[in-house]
């Protein structure tokens, strides 16, 4: 079968996976990756360069091809890819105007609609949801095209990984055990023991190791590199002229303490509402029209009972990736349209987000972590996006200022997610998943846990094999 694969990993399952798929007659046509991997593609395959992709820059092989532009008809068809692509460009075309990036939109939706009509895949494989410019567009393409995608996605249990050929759908194994199971009653001994160890280590409230990477971009060592690269290219003096020049004037951070309440009253009933970290998969594309947060705010305070508060916290890794500056996702202005927002404060940043959980009536997000940690704790959540665990009964999803009061009304009169429910779903998730290296949040259970990479590749390739089959 002639395949397209869309995979920026730089890790060692990439070329036994590739080689497998080989020896089982599939032909890899297309592969978008990470330049250090182009030495393992066989001869038949273009290799495209992520970053290249990333900005419009085609491969070799077709640096010389011309692929018509495309049609009103085909721009009407992807209308709504053309709103979340607007948007997806505040990374990497920060700053460039709508009619900017809409060119740049229409020069990649022209080329990967010839390229997919040229080369004619039969099927596309994406290492996770596609939130890159070019690859969200090969996935919408794909779909109006009618091109089988399989699409895997990292959970947070135990390094599963769940795989679906929608999107927005979700994952249709997972779907199915949650039917198949609806009347059964597990216990947690039921479950393998990496979930069990999950299940034990998700209460120590202490930050999984995604969180942990992104702070650390803000870190000691890490600002000691920028300042070394800066006085190696010499502009030491420009960077250093510009730090001062924000610490007096109005920075990100100094508009967050303006308007946030100091000493929140957490004996009120309130939502805690988490700020998604921006830019990142689990708001573009997995919030859709959400990806833009005030409007969560907004339908959220729409809905509240009045003698309710709604309190948002910035996302702690945030400023520690982006620091004084205002960015196209955290513009001038942002949080004082937060905090103008009725029955709704800003709190600390530097405040306990599980606690704030614990002492919350709900918890609501796009598609963060946090909505997970509350249903964990038998906390009710409300999310808007599509995240893995959009599925779980125990979960209320919003879409409209409707929906979150009918959830809100189900609060207020004592709902809260069931313990067989929750146990339910973690069979659900153990027996729709496979287990990945590359898909592990807590690195203390990567230590507990003995998982070869040829495993891994083995069960990517099952499921891949399974789902080309029935293409």
């Amino acid at each position: 079968m002639r395949i397209f694969i869309i995979w920026p990993f730089e890790k060692p399952e990439t070329h036994l996976l590739f080689s497998e798929l080989e020896k089982n007659s599939h032909e890899i046509v297309y592969w978008v990756g990470n330049r250090k991997d182009e030495k393992y593609k066989s001869a038949k395959t273009i290799f495209h360069d992520h970053y290249d992709a990333w900005v419009g820059v085609p491969p070799k092989e077709l640096a010389e091809e011309r692929f018509d532009p495309p049609a009103e008809e085909l721009i009407n068809k992807m209308y709504r890819t053309e709103s979340i692509i607007l948007t997806m460009m505040n990374k990497h075309f920060e700053g460039k105007c709508v009619d900017e990036r809409k060119n740049l939109y229409y020069d990649m939706l022209g080329y990967w609609h010839g390229v997919l009509n040229k080369l004619k895949p039969e099927a596309i494989i994406f290492s996770r949801p596609p939130h890159p410019a070019h690859s969200y567009i090969i996935y919408e393409l794909a779909q109006l095209l009618k091109i089988k995608t399989i699409v895997f996605d990292g959970t947070l249990i135990a390094g599963r990984m769940i795989w679906m050929n929608n999107i927005w759908q979700g994952s249709r194994a997972l779907q199915e055990r949650i039917a198949a199971n609806r009347d059964k009653k597990f216990t947690i001994e039921d479950l393998n023991k990496d979930i069990q160890l999950y299940l034990k280590i998700s209460f120590d409230d202490i930050w999984p190791s995604n969180i942990k990477y992104l702070r650390k971009r803000g870190s000691l060592r890490n600002k000691v590199k920028m300042v070394a690269k800066s006085v190696k290219n010499l502009t030491i003096f420009k960077r250093v002229f510009f730090y001062i020049y924000k610490l007096f004037r109005n920075n990100i951070q100094k508009e967050y303490h303006f308007f946030v309440n100091h000493r929140p009253d957490l004996s009120k009933k309130f939502i805690y509402a988490p700020l998604g970290f921006q830019p990142e998969c689990t708001t573009s594309p997995l919030g859709s029209i959400f990806v833009n947060q005030i409007l969560m705010i907004k339908i959220l305070a729409s809905a509240l009972p009045k003698d309710w508060v709604i309190y948002v916290k910035e996302h702690p890794a945030q400023w520690a990736s982006f620091g004084l500056n205002y960015i196209d996702y955290r513009y001038r202005g942002y949080y004082e349209q937060i905090a103008k927002i009725k029955n709704v404060q800003l709190v600390p940043i530097k405040m306990d987000s599980f606690n704030l959980i614990k002492k919350s009536q709900a918890v609501a997000t796009v598609s963060g972590t946090p909505a997970w940690e509350a249903v964990l704790r038998q906390k009710p959540a409300l999310v808007f996006g599509y995240p893995w665990f959009k599925d779980c009964l125990a979960i209320f999803k919003i879409n409209s200022p409707e929906s979150c009061r009918s959830a809100i009304k189900k609060i207020v009169d004592g709902f809260r997610p069931e313990r067989d429910i929750i146990i339910n779903y973690l069979k659900c998730i153990e027996q729709a998943s496979i287990t990945s290296t590359y898909c592990f949040i807590d690195d203390r259970l990567q230590a507990n846990l003995k998982i070869t990479i040829q495993d891994c590749v083995n069960d990517m390739l099952t499921v891949i094999n399974r789902e080309l089959n029935d293409a």
